[in-house]
């Protein structure tokens, strides 16, 4: 048992070690995803449980061709968008730096980067403050370009993919992450000078 439509076929037969490899497979970059959406460990911790909740109560029919990862990220942006829209009377950050638990333990979060460089103190302030207007740029993106975006740049996913996820064409996309970058430019222009 190994491939994900056996070991959904298993959560459907409530197969605990099943559910349990899914999870391992699939949390860490579920987790990693949210984060990225909402800035929180706790916040990203919390929409994975809702994720692998729903999953275990009633497991997706995945289409031939179709993969169970496309499903785990649209019912987890979707998830993350809920919250967001929850607690919009605030203004939210998203962090570029990586959760402890991230699945690519080959990358460096943005402090440690910094932390590490030859750099002078005052330049690490600065490029500590334009990573914090980054990310209030970023956060500030409508959602439906904020998470082409984010897919794109940080998952690394293919427009096809991003597209199967948020169920849009490939060209829509793209459309969306130009114009995300478009308004990150205008928006940073003033503080990169």
């Amino acid at each position: 048992m190994g491939d994900d439509r056996e070991l959904l076929r298993g959560i459907a037969d409530r197969d605990p070690e099943a559910f349990r490899m899914l999870m391992d497979r699939y949390a860490g970059p579920i987790i990693h995803l949210a984060f990225r959406f909402l800035g929180t460990q706790q916040d990203a911790e919390e929409v994975a449980q809702d994720v692998f909740l729903r999953l275990h109560l009633r497991p997706p029919e995945i289409a031939p061709g179709a993969k169970l990862f496309t499903w785990l990220y649209r019912v987890t942006i979707n998830r993350c968008y809920d919250l967001l829209r929850q607690r919009s009377r605030r203004p939210q950050q998203i962090s570029i730096d990586l959760p402890d638990d991230a699945a690519d333990s080959e990358a460096v979060p943005l402090a440690e980067q910094l932390a590490s460089s030859a750099r002078t103190p005052r330049e690490q302030v600065a490029e500590s403050e334009i990573a914090a207007v980054t990310r209030r740029a970023v956060a500030a993106l409508p959602f439906k370009l904020r998470a082409p975006l984010l897919l794109s740049v940080f998952e690394q996913l293919s427009h096809q993919e991003i597209g199967a996820i948020l169920r849009v064409s490939p060209k829509a996309v793209e459309r969306r992450i130009h114009r995300a970058r478009e308004l990150l430019k205008a928006r940073l222009a003033p503080h990169l000078r």
